[in-house]
């Protein structure tokens, strides 16, 4: 299954965010293998940092899948694209937002 992600183009990011500032990643993928965990990490790959994201989890009712949502603090446009970059090439991802 190829997975979706939907990430805006550098131009639009330095447009519509202020930086340094919060950013908001959404991941959803298989509820297996410590996904939530393997998100945080990264995230954190991608940002270059040695910071602790602000991370919820939720589950599906039926548990097959799983969404987390992460509050990242990033210095520029180009953090957000090397964590999204490292986001999508997450095993078990399906959406990337």
């Amino acid at each position: 299954m190829a997975i979706q992600s939907k990430f805006p183009p550098l131009e639009l990011l330095k447009s519509t965010h202020s930086f340094p500032g919060s950013y908001t990643f959404k991941v959803i993928g298989e509820h297996q293998n410590s996904f939530p965990e393997r998100v945080v990490e990264a995230a954190l790959r991608g940002a270059g940092e040695k910071i602790q994201p602000r991370h919820t989890v939720r589950e599906t009712d039926s548990g097959k899948h799983i969404a987390v949502t992460l509050e990242v603090r990033v210095e520029n446009a180009e953090s957000v694209i090397r964590i999204y970059e490292e986001l999508v090439k997450l095993q078990g991802a399906i959406l990337v937002l």
